[in-house]
């Protein structure tokens, strides 16, 4: 089971330079695939938990679950801190891998959770 935040109060906190990390859990057939995402600004619960993945949708580079399940737009430029989502990388349980573009995967959402929060 995933960790639970030890506080969560964005009314009470609401200001701009608040930030949510969001983990999103895909599935297709057997193979999943999780990716980390965050959002700041002047937003709680269910505003923070975007369900329309196309082009666009950024991701910290540096987290382990991106480094595993994303493949980035533009390869290009790893100097960033985020980067655009091209595909998402399932994995089955014998280890191959599925890949999907990100416009495809709203279908294939079975959760998403707010993991982090900072006032």
């Amino acid at each position: 089971m995933q960790k639970l935040m030890q506080f969560y109060n964005p009314i009470e906190a609401s200001n701009i330079d608040q930030k949510h990390t969001v983990l999103y859990t895909f599935q297709y057939e057997n193979a999943f695939a999780q990716v980390v995402s965050e959002m700041g600004g002047n937003v709680s619960g269910g505003n923070v938990m975007d369900t329309e993945f196309d082009c666009g949708f950024s991701v910290p580079v540096r987290h382990i679950l991106t480094r595993k399940h994303v493949s980035f737009y533009d390869e290009e430029d790893k100097e960033l801190s985020y980067r655009e989502v091209g595909e998402i990388i399932f994995y089955y349980p014998d280890g191959d891998t599925f890949l999907m573009d990100i416009e495809n995967c709203a279908d294939f959402l079975v959760g998403i959770q707010i993991i982090d929060y900072m006032p």
